[in-house]
């Protein structure tokens, strides 16, 4: 009974620090806020994922949405979710893209984390734009407002209009504190036993 228990803890042990490892190995998030306070009206806040042919695999999830955001969404190539639930974006086809439609004078902020990136190929760059209503000219910038390039092997190349717009890295427990933390929960597990 008691090599039975002690198998259970070790099992349970195992199983915990496994379904940990995947939080230690996600890509980084960044919080973004984007300030449209100059302006008014509605507007159409636009995230393109473009990869080339030769790209690595990769993906890109939308989530924490604030702001004053309307009814209208578009979808377009690799391309899936909702405001609630989150955006995931792949680059798979040509133009992966998802627009929202927003009542600008207000800020707007989400977060974007980056996964399965593949180790080797091309890059894959995640644009954040705002554009007037029917695509018709960029606002608060005469671009992307922010730039996120992905390359494998490689940590990620943020670029933003600072006027307009705010990037922070989210920080997350490293993998090395992870892995610290797991060994010294085993230590003491073991160091129990020997005291029985």
């Amino acid at each position: 009974m008691i090599n039975l228990k002690n198998l259970f803890s070790r099992a349970l042990l195992a199983l915990m620090l496994v379904s940990g490892m995947g939080s230690a190995l996600a890509g980084p998030m960044y919080h973004v806020t984007v300030d449209t306070s100059p302006l008014a009206g509605k507007g159409l806040l636009d995230f393109s994922f473009l990869g080339l042919d030769s790209s690595a695999a990769a993906s890109a999830m939308l989530s924490n949405f604030v702001g004053d955001f309307a009814a209208g969404s578009m979808f377009e190539g690799d391309a899936a979710g909702d405001l609630a639930s989150g955006v995931v974006l792949g680059n798979g086809t040509g133009l992966n893209a998802f627009t929202q439609e927003v009542n600008l004078g207000g800020s707007f902020g989400f977060d974007v984390r980056f996964g399965d990136l593949g180790p080797a190929g091309d890059g894959t760059t995640l644009g954040v734009a705002l554009y007037s209503p029917g695509f018709g000219e960029y606002l608060l910038a005469s671009g992307n407002l922010a730039t996120f390039d992905l390359m494998p092997d490689t940590p990620v190349a943020v670029s933003f209009d600072a006027a307009a717009v705010n990037v922070a890295e989210v920080p997350e427990p490293a993998a090395l504190a992870l892995l610290v933390f797991g060994l010294a929960i085993m230590t003491g597990m073991a160091r129990q036993r020997r005291m029985r």
